[in-house]
């Protein structure tokens, strides 16, 4: 039995726009259906079962924003894809924040078009195949622990962390975790891709800062035999190996311009080409990305490209330092010290004086350094407790030093003047190598005078000379 033709709603007022994008789908294999504004839309979702509503942003009566919202709300199965002008990319951004799908600029490329569209589809297949597969979800009621085994933390900075990636999950999105280095961006990434329909897929990561500018592009799309010197067999890249599944580009901001405008083509039209290759490859490969710098303001500088900065920040995750999550260390400690132990070292527990340091310590390495110090503690301990002597001399208290020396303003008049002619003798000798001559002179004062204050104040002139 023959698989029915997805069915395709476009809603969009331009008639020649209307005809084009009719005529080409329809040739691609595609149903199609037209309607001139959102309102009429409304009638025809109502009316029988649309795979995908293809939607102007900019219509009379009911525009796309109400039939994405009306799609949303009423079928949740029926991807929505938005058509935008380049002038409105950011509230294109802001549509797919909203429950879009995907989008595409116009004027289009038709392989970008086909490739989003291919790609919606089969996503929302994936999802009701999943939900079909699946047992009814617990996860209203499951603890952040159950759900996110290994992202430790329940604050309330990072409950909303968990929430957005519950929410992300089961989208084929573009996901930017920001973060400083050591909070776990890898470890939000594993958690989006093990949520998803994709699961069963493989998950990829690459550290684009790690890997020379010369062996970034062959790491990402592969390259041919013979494209280059050592170059002796063919290379599949990580985009290919990560067909159907998820690819983790961490520090995607040490991509070099040129590199950038490869990966926003890949994003964009589901196709690359190796190096040295002329076959355009197609992938179906979900994206995260991750950096521990602000990307806005290397766009500002021209140093990352605008088009690609937006299309990979549809949904961006903030991830906090650990000095503003300090109720989660306790948890971390209690996490790492159990883990040491599977692992074979000593079985550890932390002091309460020891707990105190390390939540009271700014962490400017995060929880990376925070596993560090739990693992060192651990080895100077030797088992039973992790005591203050057992971390770093960083986290513990500074000993008060010597009071400082009291203020002339503070003291009675003759001993801030005996305290002033002392130190500024001794300023004028040291300055001159001992040169009393010299000293006294620089002074605006006799060398007679000049001893006079030497001896006044018990200074050794013994051994100064006299010029």
């Amino acid at each position: 039995m023959a698989k029915p033709k997805p069915s395709i709603l476009i809603v969009e007022d331009d008639e020649s726009m209307q005809d084009f994008l009719t005529t080409f789908l329809e040739q691609e294999g595609y149903e199609v259906q037209w309607a001139p504004h959102g309102g009429i839309a409304r009638q025809m979702l109502d009316a029988q079962r649309i795979d995908v509503v293809l939607t102007d942003i900019l219509m009379p009566e009911v525009d796309g924003v109400e039939v994405l919202d009306y799609v949303r709300e009423r079928y949740p199965d029926t991807a929505v894809i938005i058509m935008t002008g380049h002038s409105s990319v950011r509230q294109a951004v802001d549509l797919i924040r909203r429950g879009a799908d995907d989008y595409f600029k116009k004027p289009f490329d038709v392989d970008e078009m086909l490739h989003v569209i291919r790609r919606s589809v089969e996503h929302r297949r994936m999802q009701r195949e999943a939900r079909t597969a699946a047992p009814p979800a617990a996860a209203g009621s499951a603890s952040p622990r159950e759900l996110f085994p290994n992202i430790i933390g329940q604050s309330s900075s990072m409950l909303p962390i968990f929430d957005l990636i519950l929410k992300v999950a089961d989208t084929h999105s573009t996901v930017l975790i920001q973060g400083s280095s050591g909070t776990g961006k890898e470890l939000v990434a594993t958690a989006i891709h093990e949520k998803s329909s994709r699961r069963s897929g493989p998950f990829i990561p690459v550290h684009c800062g790690a890997i020379p500018e010369t062996l970034l592009e062959s790491e990402l799309f592969g390259h041919e035999k013979g494209s280059f010197t050592g170059a002796i067999a063919r290379k599949e890249g990580v985009f290919k190996l990560a067909d159907h599944g998820t690819l983790f580009l961490d520090e995607v901001s040490e991509m070099s311009v040129p590199l950038q405008v490869k990966l926003l083509r890949v994003l964009e039209t589901g196709t690359f080409r190796r190096v040295g290759g002329v076959e355009d490859l197609r992938v179906d490969v979900r994206v995260v990305a991750a950096t521990n710098r602000n990307l806005k303001d290397l766009v500002d500088k021209n140093l990352f490209r605008h088009d690609l900065f937006y299309r990979l920040n549809v949904f961006p995750i903030f991830l906090p330092p650990l000095r503003e999550r300090a109720a989660d260390i306790p948890v971390l400690v209690q996490h790492f010290l159990q883990k040491l132990a599977r692992s074979g070292r000593p079985s550890c527990t932390a002091s309460r004086e020891a707990l105190s340091l390390l939540c009271s310590y700014e962490w400017p390495g995060n929880v990376r350094e925070l596993e560090n110090v739990i693992e060192r503690a651990v080895i100077l301990c030797g088992g039973g407790e992790v005591r203050p002597e057992h971390l770093p001399q960083e986290l513990l208290p500074r000993k008060p030093g010597p009071p400082p020396p009291p203020q002339a303003t503070d003291l009675p008049f003759r001993a801030a003047k005996t305290i002033f002619e002392k130190q500024y003798v001794q300023t004028f000798l040291a300055r001159y190598e001992g040169n009393v001559a010299a000293a006294a002179k620089a002074a605006g004062m006799s060398r007679a005078h000049f001893y006079e204050l030497l001896k006044k104040h018990h200074i050794d002139f013994g051994r100064h000379q006299d010029g």
